[in-house]
């Protein structure tokens, strides 16, 4: 009895034994997948697929890149449209079943995390990333198998969150790096910080996911995240420009990036591209270099500015902008009234005179507020105000001049209503099939945008679209400008989730797709009816469509954060840009400071005129403030010209941008964007190896540079200071100190 009650007993503990030994099994985790590679430490959670951190391990220190318990976040979201205006998003931390593996080869570890069940639903998920061994990158790659019959919405893929700075300062806050505008640094990094268009905040909501913003507004495929000790830098290595969402996005503990549109249905799904992942340490400037690399191998660079067959060679030579109104003051001031002294256009050529000899150089006179339905108003501008014959009188005269007229047109919108000239165009646009032309929003809505115009985005696959856009294009053609700038408002196409235009009814490659083959048949419009026509864009063109652009209107130019010609560092070789007069030129100080910025960026200038041809101080503003010094300022901008177009022609033209060379000991100042120095620099290289530091101090005042000269060895070095010239035989690396007169610009060239 005693030994049968012993039998129970022992198997009764066996089996406890064994239960409890697999549940212990079963809740004790995995250790962690962890490489440790060249400038990084990544460690992903074996059991949840997630990225629990991402270091940066420069100089034997270790920095935290993303926020702490990053672990806790998916490192994919995708969101699914079951119906118009339905959705639902899942995250790979809801799959049903997770394995990650690591395999360690000769060129480096792969780490491969498979995801069975995602959402509950019928979706099966891959994410492969690579980590070479010779270099500070990841190499990120996704492949989906949806066996619904759900739409992809969109995939945030590899969810990241960069943290917000701790007490930050001047010195030591971090900055965020995109390419909205020609390119814009954010710091410090904060809730409520400026994160979007407009100066607006940008924050993570699952409406905001539903746009793309890549290639259209933002217009390189790339972030950076960096602090004085580290960076993080974050790529699509896409040479087709599929759309995505590159932007800083706010969350309540931080800022998250990227977004992806295969705009696929049921099956296999594959990004056909690579996010990189990487560590860096410097500034922007480092993270720019990492992808002009990647970018300079691409299609979309196959060819020099300098080899470019039938280019206007004119946007290569001495210019400058005049940009005026035939009506109103800004683009959206009431009556609209007409400006006497610019309507008909022919009654600007004297107060256009003026200003070329002021300048010293050829103009490209940039007319706007033309159209005769009111300021901005497209398709209903023709005949211009003033009369189509007078328009085409002053193209010839300007012309004769040597000068270079151009047009602005008004993009994918399609304009219904002008407030201040009561127009109303909704009659038209009914009977020229505008209803079927629309973008349909993610909820199905279809209205319009409404202000001082009121207007449409138009789907670029569709027919009535096309034809407006084509048509407005072929009527500025049609007036004989050298220049014409169709696409202002973002160059590229919007999201559109019609079911009616014959594209797919969720953002996809369709957009790319079809605004590259409208681009292309826009051009061969204008062409056809004058041969040798220019193109230009509001804003730097995308860079998949930088071959069917011929220069590009800068449209910041601001200091501080908004300084950061991005686009410029990693593609003027092959696109030259203008910087349009669209800043905080609060007094004339700032103004020079617009024009030395523009300078050392390798823009040629552009100027807004107000009453009578006088210099304004911006773009878009009434006519009600003091007017600047015309002399002082013209006499800036003629310097700054016949630089650029003289001993700086190697560079500031054909050249490519450096990561600056140091220069110091400046006085700063702020003019509502951050601190910046009174004397700007840029350090470009020419084709032939030749480097050159370009100096504007744009101060009433002497100011004193101290410039250190990079490099190794015995260097030919002459400084341009002014009128002065002196040259030198020095050993490098070595300092120079310069006295820069007031208003003055120069340029010390290594050779």
């Amino acid at each position: 009895m005693i030994k049968e009650s012993f039998n129970r007993f022992q198997c009764k503990f066996y089996l406890f034994t064994l239960l409890l030994t697999g549940f212990l099994t079963a809740t004790v985790a995995r250790p962690p997948i962890v490489v440790i590679n060249q400038g990084y430490r990544l460690v992903i959670n074996s059991d949840k697929g997630t990225i629990e951190s991402f270091q940066a391990t420069n100089n034997g220190g270790i920095d935290d890149l993303l926020i702490p318990r990053h672990g806790l976040l998916p490192v994919f979201k995708i969101e699914f449209m079951s119906a118009p205006g339905k959705f639902q998003t899942v995250n790979s931390s809801d799959a049903r079943k997770i394995s990650v593996t690591k395999t360690i080869e000769a060129s480096g570890d792969i780490i491969v995390l498979n995801f069975e069940g995602v959402g509950k639903l019928d979706v099966n998920a891959r994410v492969t990333v690579r980590c070479p061994n010779d270099k500070p990158l990841t190499y990120w790659s996704m492949e989906l198998d949806n066996r619904t019959a759900m739409w992809v919405g969109h995939i945030q893929f590899p969810v990241i969150e960069i943290p917000f700075d701790d007490n930050p300062t001047e010195e030591n806050c971090g900055h965020i790096l995109s390419s909205l505008y020609d390119g814009v640094l954010l710091g410090p990094i904060k809730p409520g910080m400026v994160a979007g268009a407009w100066r607006t905040s940008r924050r993570n909501t699952p409406e905001t996911w539903r746009s793309t913003n890549y290639p259209r507004e933002c217009t390189i495929q790339m972030m950076a995240y960096y602090k004085p000790t580290a960076g993080l830098y974050m790529a699509c290595e896409d040479p087709a420009g599929t759309p995505k969402l590159v932007a800083p996005m706010l969350e309540p503990d931080g800022v998250t990036m990227v977004g992806h549109y295969p705009g696929t249905q049921t099956g296999h799904t594959k990004l056909p591209y690579e996010v990189v992942l990487g560590t860096f340490r410097g500034n922007w400037y480092s993270a720019a270099a990492i992808y002009r690399d990647w970018a300079e191998k691409q299609p979309f660079c196959a060819v020099k500015l300098a080899d470019r067959i039938n280019y206007p060679k004119w946007v290569l030579e001495p210019l400058v902008g005049a940009t005026f109104p035939m009506r109103g003051q800004a683009d959206w001031d009431p009556p609209a009234a007409i400006n006497p002294e610019y309507t008909p256009a022919t009654n600007a050529l004297p107060y256009l005179d003026k200003l070329a000899a002021a300048f010293n150089a050829p103009l490209m006179p940039i007319i706007f507020n033309w159209e005769n339905a009111g300021p901005w108003v497209q398709p209903g501008a023709f005949p211009p105000v003033g009369g189509q014959a007078k328009m085409l009188e002053f193209m010839k005269k300007a012309k004769a001049k040597g000068w270079h007229p151009m047009l602005y047109g008004n993009g994918v919108n399609w304009v219904v209503a002008q407030k201040n000239t009561g127009y109303d165009g909704m009659p038209y646009f009914k009977t020229h099939g505008g209803d079927s032309a629309i973008v349909h929003r993610w909820d199905g809505s279809t209205g319009a945008a409404v202000g001082w115009r009121t207007l449409y985005n138009t789907c670029v696959a569709s027919g009535p679209a096309r034809k407006m856009i084509l048509g407005m294009t072929r009527g500025m053609a049609q007036l004989n400008p050298d220049a014409i700038q169709q696409f202002d408002q973002g160059v590229g196409a919007v999201a559109c989730y019609s079911t009616q235009h014959g594209h797919s009814p969720v953002p996809g490659p369709w957009m790319t797709a079809a605004f590259t083959s409208l681009l292309k048949q826009d051009n061969e419009t204008a062409r056809s009816v004058n041969p040798k026509v220019a193109i230009s864009s509001e804003g730097a063109p995308p860079e998949v469509y930088l071959q069917s652009f011929d220069f590009w209107d800068a449209r910041t130019g601001g200091g501080g954060e908004m300084m950061c010609p991005l686009y410029s560092f990693v593609y003027h070789q092959y696109l030259n840009g203008h910087s349009g007069s669209y800043t905080n030129s609060v007094n004339d100080e700032a103004l020079r400071a617009f024009v030395a910025r523009a300078l050392v960026s390798g823009y040629f200038l552009n100027f807004t005129l107000r009453d009578k041809g006088r210099v304004e101080y911006d773009w878009d503003q009434p006519w009600e403030r003091s007017v600047p010094d015309q002399l002082a300022i013209t006499d800036w901008a003629a310097r700054a010209t016949k630089l650029r177009n003289g001993i700086g022609r190697d560079y500031l033209i054909y050249g490519r941008m450096l990561q600056p060379w140091n220069v110091t000991n400046m006085t700063k100042r702020d003019y509502g964007y951050g601190k910046e120095p009174l004397v700007q620099s840029g350090t470009w290289q020419a084709a032939d190896g030749r480097i050159a530091v370009v100096l504007a101090n744009y101060a009433d005042v002497y100011q004193s540079p101290r410039v250190t000269l990079e490099g190794r060895g015995k260097k030919h070095v002459i400084i341009y200071n002014d009128d002065q010239v002196q040259a030198l035989e020095l050993e490098l690396p070595s300092v120079i100190d310069l006295r820069m007169p007031a208003r003055s610009v120069g340029m010390i060239e290594v050779k």
